[in-house]
């Protein structure tokens, strides 16, 4: 889980060119993951609040 919560920090700061060059990913596949997140660390948030 907290690779994937650094992973969307790095989407949030950083374009998909650069997200893409940095890890290794698809320039479209970085532009698709960051298209899939908006919103999530709402939603994450959300859902911690509760335990």
């Amino acid at each position: 889980m907290a690779r994937r919560s650094a992973l969307i920090e790095i989407a949030w700061d950083l374009p998909a060119y650069v997200i893409s060059r940095l890890l290794g990913f698809d320039q479209t596949t970085a532009e698709q993951w960051q298209r899939d997140n908006r919103g999530y660390g709402a939603a994450y948030a959300a859902e911690l609040a509760p335990r």
